[in-house]
């Protein structure tokens, strides 16, 4: 085995074989990708195309991601099989000085399960915590898929890959009862589970317990209507709702930035550290055009505030063309001086209908929040999303 870092390829070239070898390579880590996403969740609904990946590593300004890779040597003349790789990513305050960079690097390292135990990912993440070292990082961070409480909430099978041992049986799953408000618990976290034993085996420390929670789109729309109906008596209170698909309308951009920045600082974020943001509306075009080289639309809807004009709370949702039975809950926020007034479960459910309207496809709605925030899984809850599986957050000082 050997350890070496990828040159990512400017675009993706299959037109001919052989492939180049950045494009033969880059689609391995993809394929590796979708494999380990799907035996957790016996879905394809986080599946993401090669195109998409790239794009997503390469096009943000304000992050970029570089992959280390454990390659096996094969016989013959087949090219090394890649077993294995470390992705590592690195946020960036556009315009900040280099002293007023970030110090957190994201890491996550994903081995093929024939390879596992081998201590291959133990290899691949030394590499990326010593180039994070390289690069100024002294704060490593990780999100990893825990144990599902639901399987049947997603559709969750078997998941049988040609090439590989391991064919069924593989999603750890812990019972509990959907019918109350997750906690925020270590007992929630399944700790023989192998993102969790691996994580503690190498100093990471559980930093914030998130829930992935799921709405059945296809039994959504009487409880988001039900909601909904509470848009009158916000509008008497001086409120106006507004929903659009993708830009946001340029009237709106500089209020939109402003709570996207809000964002960033008042999110609970459990004992991880924050990377401070500055949102302005540059950041937020420069955002829009990273989502659209990635396929990702958004579907939004905000409120504002008659009196002001300002949005003071706003609700998306991301979909990908290639992804039509899913959709993923981003970002919900009310300014704190307008929460209290059912704002927020107000923006959740217009915007549920207004995706129901533009995707009659969409099947499941995820939505990922902090075990402590038990205002936004009320709301959750009385929009009909079930808590589905645990989603830990590690952090790691060096």
């Amino acid at each position: 085995m050997r350890i070496e870092w990828l040159d990512l390829p400017d675009a993706l070239d299959q037109t001919r074989l052989p492939m180049p070898p950045t494009t033969a390579d880059f689609l391995q880590v993809t394929q590796l990708a979708n494999l380990v996403t799907s035996l957790f969740w016996g879905n394809n609904d986080f599946y993401v195309s090669p195109e998409n990946h790239l794009a997503d590593a390469t096009a943000r300004e304000d992050v970029r991601t570089s992959y280390a890779v454990a390659r096996e040597p094969l016989t013959g003349d087949r090219p090394d099989r890649i077993i294995g790789y470390a992705a590592l990513s690195l946020p960036s305050e556009p315009g900040a000085s280099a002293d007023d960079q970030p110090t957190i690097a994201e890491a996550s390292v994903s081995v093929h399960p024939d390879f596992r135990r081998r201590g291959v990912g133990s290899a691949l993440l030394r590499e990326a915590e010593a180039e994070a070292a390289r690069r100024g990082r002294t704060v490593l961070q990780s999100w990893t898929d825990n144990a599902l409480v639901e399987p049947a909430a997603v559709g969750s099978g078997p998941v049988f890959v040609s090439g590989t041992s391991l064919e069924t049986g593989l999603t750890p799953v812990v019972r509990t009862p959907s019918a109350s408000v997750p906690d925020a618990g270590r007992d929630r976290i399944r700790w023989q589970a192998p993102d969790a034993a691996f994580a503690a085996a190498h100093g990471y420390e559980l930093a914030q317990v998130e829930w992935t929670s799921v709405l059945d789109l296809r039994e959504a729309a009487g409880a988001a209507l039900v909601a909904e109906s509470g848009s009158g008596a916000a509008e008497e209170h001086g409120y106006e709702l507004l929903s659009w698909e993708g830009d946001c309308p340029e009237q709106h951009a500089a209020s939109m930035a402003g709570l996207l920045g809000r964002m960033a600082a008042e999110a609970p974020a459990g004992a991880l550290e924050r990377v401070a943001e500055h949102w302005d509306v540059p950041r937020l075009r420069a955002e829009e055009r990273a989502r659209r080289e990635i396929g990702l639309s958004i579907v939004t809807t905000a409120v504002r505030d008659r009196s002001t004009g300002q949005l003071v709370g706003h609700s998306d949702i991301e979909t990908f063309a290639d992804l039509p039975q899913a959709a993923y809950q981003g970002n919900t926020l009310v300014r704190p001086e307008h929460r209290g007034r059912g704002l927020a479960v107000l923006l959740k459910a217009v915007n549920v209908s207004q995706l129901l309207r533009l995707k009659p496809a969409t099947e499941r709605l995820y939505t990922w929040n902090a075990a402590e925030n038990g205002a936004i899984l009320r709301a959750n809850k009385e929009l009909g999303f079930v808590p589905v599986a645990t989603h830990p957050a590690w952090q790691k000082r060096v």
